[in-house]
């Protein structure tokens, strides 16, 4: 009995549904504009190999950003950017284990298929070294502010 319930109930078909349309490439897509000031910029950085990939990221003086690492390996990797996140408010999400000290985060421990995510706002323009400091992982990087 439910089940008759249930065939003779009127649906719509896919041809039934208005949808706005879709420019040639823009399917599945974010639409393209840049962010605003509020809402900031985004970076991924990811890590695969004993590397990070890419070893150069530019971001910019005074803008929201969220910085962000994805560890693609299968063992421990580490984030150390001591200079760039020395004495700036930050959030620190993600499945790493932080670790802080008095002028602020020294380092992320980034597990096996881990993700790190960094929430702050570049207070000083420069070029910042970062690197993976586990025994035998040669892998470093930098991030330009400007």
């Amino acid at each position: 009995m439910c089940l008759a319930l249930v065939l003779a109930t009127p649906t719509k078909s896919l041809s039934d549904v208005d949808l706005p349309p879709v420019a040639n490439g823009d399917v599945g897509q974010a639409p393209s504009a840049l962010p605003t000031e509020s809402e900031g910029e985004s970076v991924t950085v990811e890590i695969r190999g004993r590397m990070f990939i890419p070893n150069h990221v530019l971001l910019h003086h005074d803008h929201k950003t969220v910085l962000r690492f994805r560890n693609h390996d299968t063992e421990l990797h580490t984030v150390v950017a001591k200079e760039l996140f020395f004495g700036v408010d930050l959030n620190v999400g993600g499945n790493g284990a932080p670790e802080f000290s008095p002028d602020g985060l020294k380092r992320v421990i980034i597990p096996p298929e881990g993700f790190l995510e960094i929430q702050f706002t570049p207070a000083r323009t420069g070029t910042f070294s970062y690197l993976c400091d586990m025994p035998g992982h040669d892998m470093q990087a930098m991030i330009v502010v400007e």
